[in-house]
């Protein structure tokens, strides 16, 4: 029924701001930009942000703030280094790096909408 995961939208409240994040900050090259829409590829998905406002051409409002939390997981060669990356363009690193009690090596650090992502080796 479901083959593979095509896309993950994050609904943000400013699109400026998340578009500066997710491009000069994270360094993802914009795939396509319309408006207050823009995606990026990462690996085989894309990750796209839409200013929820504009968002309301998917879908009501309503249905916007519903629903769980998520996290974004990625992987990267060095969490250790990457976190030491991030830091100096100022993301605040808000757990780890850690080894987790099953072994995997984790840090986590939040979007400008608290979107939750998480690095992993």
């Amino acid at each position: 029924m479901i083959k593979e995961l095509y896309a993950v939208c994050l609904l943000v409240d400013n699109f400026e701001r998340s578009i500066s994040f997710y491009r000069d900050t994270l360094g993802l090259k914009v795939n396509s930009q319309d408006s207050k829409y823009a995606d990026f590829q990462v690996g085989e998905t894309l990750v796209a942000i839409f200013q929820k406002d504009e968002a309301t051409v998917m879908f009501p409002a309503e249905h916007m703030n519903t629903g769980g939390g998520c996290v974004l997981a990625y992987q990267v060669e060095n969490v250790s280094k990457t976190c030491e990356e991030l830091r100096a363009k100022g993301i605040k690193i808000f757990e780890g790096p850690k080894v987790t009690p099953w072994g995997q090596t984790v840090a986590y650090f939040k979007d400008p909408d608290n979107t939750i992502w998480e690095m992993t080796s």
